[in-house]
């Protein structure tokens, strides 16, 4: 146990978070190598001494917004908040499900995805298929739960279609959430249909 008694333990995944929501728009804005850690603390308004007590190095910064911890808190925050719809009001649980995803995708994935490709092909293929596979295995599931006609192999299909429009749409800088959003909501209403035509 750190710090001083009675100072709550520190979020050091949600510091983390911040920190990378700051420096984000660098990476588009400048390029990978234009950053240095001086810059990135300059854009969280810290000290650098105080910003390599979050991340080592450059790469774990801009890379963070692939990372597991940061994921899985976001898919933590996300049940905390919306869990309960899923007995309640499967619908509404997607569309918080949708919501919650791309916005992620916005503000730390693409970002973390433009500076893996600077980075190298192999960073960045290695990290988006594992981010992919644990994010879209979960959104399968969610659909899943709202339409229930979704057999196991058109599961399966929704799968290849949901990660071939999510790498072709990471891969855009220009691309909104909103027109993620609109894509991904495409996809799921074509297989429902589906689905439910095969009933």
């Amino acid at each position: 146990m750190f710090g001083k008694p009675g100072r709550p333990a520190e979020d050091r995944v949600g510091r983390q978070q911040e920190i990378f929501l700051a420096v984000a728009p660098l990476i588009s804005a400048s390029g990978v190598k234009e950053i240095t850690m001086a810059r990135a603390a300059r854009a969280a308004r810290m000290s650098v001494g105080g910003l390599y007590h979050y991340f080592p190095n450059k790469r774990e910064l801009l890379l963070f917004g692939l990372s597991p911890a940061n994921l899985e808190r976001l898919c933590a925050r996300f049940r905390d908040r919306h869990g309960h719809l899923a007995l309640t009001d499967p619908q509404a649980y997607l569309a918080a499900s949708l919501d919650s995803l791309t916005a992620a995708a916005g503000a730390f994935v693409a970002p973390s995805v433009l500076a893996a490709t600077h980075l190298g092909v192999d960073t960045f293929r290695a990290l988006l298929d594992e981010a992919l596979e644990t994010e879209i295995v979960g959104l399968v599931d969610t659909i899943r739960i709202a339409h229930p006609g979704i057999g196991d192999e058109s599961a399966v299909a929704l799968n290849r279609a949901l990660r071939r429009q999510c790498v072709s749409a990471l891969l855009d800088p220009q691309i909104t959430a909103a027109e993620l959003r609109a894509q991904i909501e495409g996809l799921v209403v074509g297989f429902t249909g589906m689905a439910g035509s095969a009933v």
